[in-house]
């Protein structure tokens, strides 16, 4: 199937899900389920596969796929996620985009996708606010994508030090924000380690409650 598309109909979208099932790898599906625990069936097509028919798709009519992509598996919220990274839209658009992609998100793998969202590096200070705000709500999720935004587009000579505040000062017993806080922190270290000591020596603890 030709991905770039210049147009996608309810018709076009039906017959990329049907391509999607004949790629399906069951092995490969329950070796991701084992890492990746979601509710969604999981077809078990490579990242790689997903990135390329991400990319293809970007190059076409990403703003048409975008308004019919649903959640009908775990790689098409993948796929999405690789759309929305290649959009070339101002911030305002990007976080409704981003918003609808966050609905869906039941696992890390789908909030780690933040890594390729590299519009924000265009507007950093703007869309910290919006990062605040994940950081500040109950759902786990939100927490660990804004976690990610910060060691991924934060860790800058502008930025670090309130990247590494913001992100020690969500407190949450769920292990997958926890994990993110300690790979902030992991990332931190390689440019601000006496920083990240100091930190640690002043009792932060990431452990699990």
């Amino acid at each position: 199937m030709d991905l770039m598309l210049t147009e996608w109909t309810a018709t076009t979208y039906a017959e990329f899900l049907t391509d999607l099932q004949t790629q399906a790898k069951p092995e490969a599906g329950q070796r991701v389920k084992k890492i990746v625990v979601t509710d969604y069936p999981v077809l078990g097509i490579s990242m790689r596969e997903l990135k390329i028919m991400g990319t293809e798709i970007a190059k076409g009519n990403p703003n048409e796929f975008l308004r019919l992509a649903g959640v009908e598996f775990y790689e098409v919220i993948i796929i999405r996620g690789y759309v929305l990274g290649q959009l070339k839209v101002d911030c305002q658009t990007f976080e409704r985009y981003l918003a609808s992609y966050l609905a869906t998100a039941d696992c890390w793998a789908i909030c780690d996708m933040a890594i390729h969202f590299k519009q924000v590096k265009r507007y950093p200070d703007e869309f910290l606010q919006v990062i605040k705000t994940y950081l500040a709500k109950d759902n786990p999720w939100l927490q660990r994508t804004g976690l990610v935004f910060l060691l991924k587009f934060y860790l800058d000579v502008a930025h670090w030090q309130a990247a590494i505040q913001l992100g020690l000062a969500v407190r949450s017993p769920n292990y997958y924000v926890q994990m993110g806080q300690a790979w902030l922190l992991a990332t931190a270290y390689r440019t601000h380690e006496d920083t990240v000591i100091q930190k640690l020596k002043a009792g932060t603890s990431l452990e699990v409650a």
